[in-house]
C-alpha cells in the first residue's frame, strides 16, 4: 500500500501523454461525429482504450483494484470498462454535448472528491486491518464508474447520459 504513489509515476506520465493525443482525438471525433452522425472506428477505438485505462489506473491508485494495471491486458483487469461499439450519434447532441455535460461533470467531480476521500479511509482499514471493507469498495467503485461513465459520453464513446444507477 505505501508504494501505490511511486508505483504510480510511470502511469502518471504515460497517462499525460496520452491524454494530450486523447484531447486532439476528442476534437476530430467531434468534428467528424457533427459531420457524418459517428466515430470513426480507429478514433473510437483509440479512445477508448485511453478511457480503459485510466480508469483501471484510478482503481488500483484508489485502492479499489489490486491488480497493477497493465495497457496490454485491459480486458483481464477486475476493473474492467466496458465500452460499446461506435454507434450513430444525433447530430444535434452532438453539437450540444459539451454543454449537455456539464452536469454530469459537476456530479463527476463531486464524486471525485469522495472518492479521494474513500480512498483514504480504504487505506487507512488496508493498514489497520490488512484489507478494505466491502462498503468502501462499492462506493470507490460507484464513484469511479461514474466518472468513467462521464469520461465516456464527453469522449463521444456512447450516446448514452451518465447513469446514477447500476446497470
Amino acid at each position: 500500500m505505501l508504494l501505490r504513489v511511486p508505483l504510480f509515476l510511470p502511469h502518471a506520465v504515460v497517462l499525460a501523454v496520452w491524454s494530450v493525443f486523447a484531447a486532439a482525438a476528442a476534437l476530430v471525433a467531434w468534428l467528424a461525429a457533427l459531420a457524418s452522425g459517428r466515430v470513426p472506428a480507429r478514433l473510437h477505438h483509440f479512445l477508448a482504450s485511453f478511457l480503459r485505462h485510466s480508469a483501471q489506473v484510478a482503481a488500483w491508485l484508489f485502492v479499489l483494484s489490486d491488480r497493477y494495471p497493465h495497457p496490454l491486458r485491459m480486458q483481464s483487469h477486475p476493473f474492467a470498462v466496458t465500452v460499446p461499439e461506435a454507434q450513430r450519434q444525433s447530430r444535434l447532441t452532438v453539437l450540444l454535448r459539451p454543454l449537455l455535460a456539464l452536469p454530469a461533470l459537476v456530479l463527476a467531480s463531486a464524486l471525485g472528491v469522495v472518492l479521494t476521500l474513500t480512498a483514504v479511509a480504504a487505506w487507512i482499514a488496508g493498514v489497520a486491518l490488512g484489507r478494505t471493507t466491502a462498503g468502501l469498495q462499492e462506493l470507490g467503485a460507484f464513484c469511479l464508474l461514474h466518472e468513467a461513465e462521464t469520461a465516456g459520453y464527453v469522449l463521444l464513446l456512447t450516446p448514452g447520459y451518465p447513469r446514477l444507477t447500476p446497470e
